[in-house]
């Protein structure tokens, strides 16, 4: 998949996140990535610190996305709003959550 890296960039940066300091985001985010070999599924889960290749019931947001977008966006190539406002990724669940987390990715 060609946004691997950028799945490996936000591992490194969650397991470096201190679970007893401050957090700006705290929330469970449901990584749908649909590449040319299938959907890849990944949960970021701010709340306990990890991410893992699956799907969790209930998620706090989802966000739908093809490979090649969630590659531009994770490399800063197009910013989130964008991508938005032109139907590249979709959004579901806490705006204000998906707002803060987006705050985050710029």
């Amino acid at each position: 998949m060609k946004s691997d890296p950028v799945i490996e960039r936000i591992k490194t940066r969650v397991a470096g996140v201190d679970p007893n300091g401050p957090r700006k985001v705290l929330g469970v985010f449901q990584l749908n990535i649909k590449a040319a070999d299938g959907m890849h599924k990944w949960v970021v889960d701010l709340k306990a610190l990890n991410v893992k290749e699956g799907t969790v019931d209930n998620p706090d947001v989802t966000l739908n996305v093809d490979d090649e977008e969630f590659f531009l966006i994770g490399t800063k190539q197009v910013p989130v709003p964008d991508a938005v406002a032109q139907g590249k990724i979709e959004i579901i669940g806490d705006q204000t959550l998906a707002n803060a987390l987006i705050e985050q990715l710029k």
